[in-house]
């Protein structure tokens, strides 16, 4: 018997309330998905970007250890095919200091291993686009981020 996408759904968020929480507000799955792309921007998994990564998720959204793994296996079986552009136009109807955080969160995560590739700062420009940011709001996350690099 075919095991329906439904089925492997609920299998996921059954048990685990991080999982439900995200499968549940996907305004939160979308800002995840920001944050694990920008992580991967430069095609290299850097330990320094996933520990600023995981200190974010669980500092913000209260999810670590088993729960973050849960959480990326959840994302990465149900949302795989979300582009950027379209997590990015999720949040933008977010308030403007969720957007700011948001945006300084990339930043941190991003120059954590020290260095701004192109790839990073492109998709952090295009996301900074779609939140319809200032450039003096940005300039706000930028400084307000741990971003050391140029």
């Amino acid at each position: 018997m075919a095991v329906s996408i439904f089925d492997r759904i609920l299998s996921f968020i059954g048990g685990d309330s991080a999982v439900q929480r995200v499968a549940d507000d996907p305004a939160l799955a979308a800002e995840l998905i920001l944050l694990m792309h920008v992580a991967f921007a430069d095609g290299e998994q850097r330990p320094e970007e996933m520990i600023a990564f995981k200190e974010i998720v669980r500092n913000n959204f209260g999810i670590e250890g088993d729960q973050l793994k849960d959480v990326a296996e959840y994302l990465k079986d149900f949302a795989y095919e979300t582009t950027t552009g379209q997590a990015a136009a999720m949040v933008a109807e977010m308030a403007p200091e969720r957007r700011q955080n948001l945006l300084k969160d990339l930043l941190t995560i991003a120059c954590a291993d020290s260095e701004l590739v192109q790839q990073e700062t492109a998709m952090i420009s295009r996301v900074a686009h779609v939140f319809n940011l200032t450039p003096q709001e940005i300039q706000t996350a930028l400084e307000s981020s741990r971003c050391g690099c140029d």
